[in-house]
């Protein structure tokens, strides 16, 4: 894979696993890349910057911080890539065992519903606080 496609999808891999219980194995994994074997306490810091900035973006401003970290993390992804060509096969299986664990967006769903519905249909995951009907009405009334 080509040095500037490899560091595109490393950045967009960090961006990505940010959001998820994920990233603290992916943290450590690159950490140790960087620092080749040891810890970079560096690449730890600015992961766990880039985490936060990211986290605390307005839902606004999500996409345009997410655009800037991964620009940010793609030239630093290209300078270690430039100057330890080696690594580069690490990166490549490193991210594979990335993709390879994460759940990704789960497949196609497609589910059917036939005959005559009397009231709403739910589905999806991890539901809370949903309120069917009126809000003033209790069961039984």
């Amino acid at each position: 894979m080509e040095i500037d496609a490899l560091a595109a999808l490393a950045a967009n891999t960090v961006v990505a696993a940010a959001a998820t219980d994920a990233f603290e194995g992916l943290r450590a994994k690159l950490a140790r890349l960087f620092g080749r074997d040891k810890p970079d306490p560096g690449v730890e810091r600015r992961l766990d910057a880039t985490r936060e900035q990211l986290a605390a973006a307005a839902p606004g401003d999500l996409e345009s911080a997410q655009a800037t970290q991964a620009r940010r993390w793609q030239t630093r992804f290209a300078d270690l890539l430039a100057d330890q060509p080696e690594v580069a096969t690490e990166l490549q299986a490193l991210l594979a065992e990335f993709r390879a664990g994460s759940p990704g967006d789960g497949g196609n769903v497609v589910n059917t519903v036939s005959g005559t519905v009397h009231g709403p249909v739910l589905m999806g995951r991890d539901f809370g606080d949903i309120t069917i009907g009126s809000p003033d009405r209790q069961p039984g009334d």
